[in-house]
């Protein structure tokens, strides 16, 4: 079996494949058409990883989309993993771990220190270090509950006269402190507001004030139970005030709908913003999971307690070699630096609560319960050095 990145002409293969594994009817004569000019379907190959067979043929695939995400303020770069897939008459071979074990030390070579998924299965994924860091949950109530808040206009819907930079303007205030971020950019913007929200019902709004943005909606509109529902993609706010006109705008859509859906990976708690609470349900809707690449790089985005002082952490990765040993966090003055070392632990924890630590998904305290989690000392720094912190990540890959 070869393991490499493919080339341009290869491309469509992958995407044929990705049509069989994620059950996209395709008829047959596209299928032909798009083998007969593989040069008009050669996007993100560059991306891609593929696992040929004895004779050549390409079985198992994925993408490794590099990214820029937050953590404590800073930018990490991440590759962001989509489109695992495997040939149905070729699985149960060993190739997708033939593949992972190519694109992780190759995505660490690049500088990535993080890499992110989403799991069809959060326990094959732990085979390679991945653990659950990143939790979106959905709520639905109905419109009536947002009777409270007034719309004050200063809505605006999307189209060529307003700029993607709105956008971005909020989002880059919204995001800006909340882990798992991602950097978005002109591409990323492009395609998240591409469309026409006519015939795909996915409509954006911005809300301005005094002419500045400070708050946008991104929604489709549904139909659950034969009612209307506004299904929300996401909704970003840079101050209270916008938050809360939107709010206003979509209370002031209930003769067309009566239901609100929301994925929520963070922000405030539903039940503080509807009238009644008995109105709310909640379900997961997805559950992200995160690898650390570089243990020194993840350890140097912690936030450095004041004054001097230092500890050290000792780390197991079953996966990859290198990131097994003792790591010695020093800071004074507000910058931190880590090294290897051959120090006595105060921390002793797996790869997998090393990334739900170095996130903020979980505190040293909360990841005690964890197994294989010791701690013997500096409770206290360690709980500085890794606070709990609101995530979010809606991107879909």
């Amino acid at each position: 079996m070869e393991i490499r990145k493919l080339r341009p002409e290869e491309n469509v293969h992958r995407k044929l494949m990705s049509a069989i594994c994620f059950s996209r009817y395709m008829p047959a004569e596209d299928r032909y058409a798009w083998l007969e000019k593989p040069e008009d379907h050669t996007e993100n190959y560059e991306k891609a990883w593929g696992a040929f067979d004895d004779d050549g043929k390409l079985v198992s695939a994925m993408i490794v989309d590099p990214a820029e995400i937050m953590i404590n303020g800073k930018k990490a770069k991440a590759g962001l993993i989509a489109a695992v897939t495997t040939l149905p008459e070729a699985r149960n071979n060993g190739s997708i771990r033939k593949l992972f074990e190519a694109a992780i030390p190759h995505m660490k070579e690049e500088g990535m220190v993080f890499s992110v998924l989403y799991p069809f299965s959060h326990e094959y994924y732990r085979k390679f270090g991945y653990e659950h860091n990143c939790v979106r949950s959905r709520v639905d109530f109905p419109i009536s509950a947002l009777d409270q808040y007034p719309y004050p206009g200063g809505m605006k819907a999307y189209d060529k006269v307003i700029p993607w930079e709105d956008f971005a303007k909020v989002y880059d205030v919204f995001s800006k402190d909340k882990n798992m971020a991602v950097t978005r950019g002109k591409k990323e913007w492009e395609a998240i507001l591409k469309g026409d929200p006519h015939k795909d019902k996915a409509f954006a709004y911005v809300h301005y004030n005094n002419d500045e943005p400070d708050g946008y909606i991104l929604y489709k509109a549904e139909t659950r139970d034969n009612s209307g529902l506004i299904n929300i993609r996401e909704l970003a706010w840079s101050n209270i005030a916008g938050f809360k006109s939107i709010l206003g705008f979509i209370y002031g859509m209930r003769s067309e709908y009566s239901q609100v859906s929301w994925s929520q990976p963070s922000g405030p708690d539903i039940l503080g913003v509807v009238s009644d609470p008995f109105d709310v349900k909640w379900s997961w809707d997805s559950i992200i999971m995160t690898l650390v690449l570089d243990v020194q790089a993840a350890l140097n985005l912690s936030v450095a307690p004041y004054g001097k002082g230092k500890l050290v952490i000792g780390v197991t990765d079953k996966f990859m070699n290198a990131n097994n040993g003792a790591y010695m966090m020093s800071w004074a003055d507000g910058r931190l630096k880590v090294e290897t070392t051959n120090h006595p632990t105060d921390m002793d924890l797996d790869i997998e609560t090393l990334a739900q630590l170095t996130t903020g998904f979980l505190t040293p305290a909360q990841a005690l319960y964890r197994p294989g989690v010791v701690i013997r000392s500096k409770m206290e720094e360690l709980t500085t050095l890794f606070p709990k912190k609101e995530q979010y990540m809606m991107e879909q890959f």
